[in-house]
């Protein structure tokens, strides 16, 4: 095994060649890319650009402005409670919300039945027990006030109730026994 020498080198002083990356098809894939770049930029430089952004005015759908919710002052004042045993005032503005297209009708509605309408709310405020008027979010007295709102408002052509919603945007307390 020692006496084991490496093969000779071949005569002649041929050296066995490297392979390394085929540099033919480097330069053929390279020159396509180049040729495809050179086109595409000089499409885009002789289409003359894009076209200019003109724009319309906002189209006005008016069947849908109609339909979009209008609120209408119903009533403002102050109202008594004495269930409590105490007498009690509460500053009160009362707001609906209908279509806008109901908007005049309702507003002509209002006043003619405004007197209807504020004995209506006073009556509710008298029956009205204590901690319905102290609820947070008034709800049981928003649904007194709304079913006799609807009931003297009624309904519209489709039979759908005019009044959408009743906001009780103030309802604040005082006492006035003293």
């Amino acid at each position: 095994m020692a006496d084991e020498t490496p093969e000779a080198a071949p005569e002649g002083g041929e050296e066995t060649k490297k392979k390394g990356l085929p540099l033919m098809p480097i330069i053929a894939v390279a020159a396509v890319l180049l040729i495809e770049a050179v086109a595409i930029v000089a499409l885009f430089m002789f289409s003359g650009g894009p076209s200019e952004v003109k724009a319309e005015p906002g189209v006005v759908d008016e069947l849908a402005a109609l339909e979009e919710p209008a609120e209408i002052l119903v009533l403002t004042g102050k109202f008594q409670n004495t269930k409590s045993g105490r007498s009690f005032m509460y500053d009160t503005e009362i707001y609906i919300v209908t279509k806008q297209k109901h908007f005049d009708t309702m507003t002509m509605k209002k006043e003619a039945m405004q007197a209807s309408i504020t004995k209506d709310i006073t009556t509710i405020f008298r029956r009205a027990e204590p901690s319905h008027l102290r609820e947070q979010e008034l709800a049981t007295l928003t649904r007194q006030v709304s079913a006799a709102l609807e009931n003297r408002f009624g309904n519209d052509e489709n039979e759908e109730p005019f009044i959408q919603e009743v906001l009780i945007t103030k309802c604040m307390e005082f006492a006035s026994d003293y």
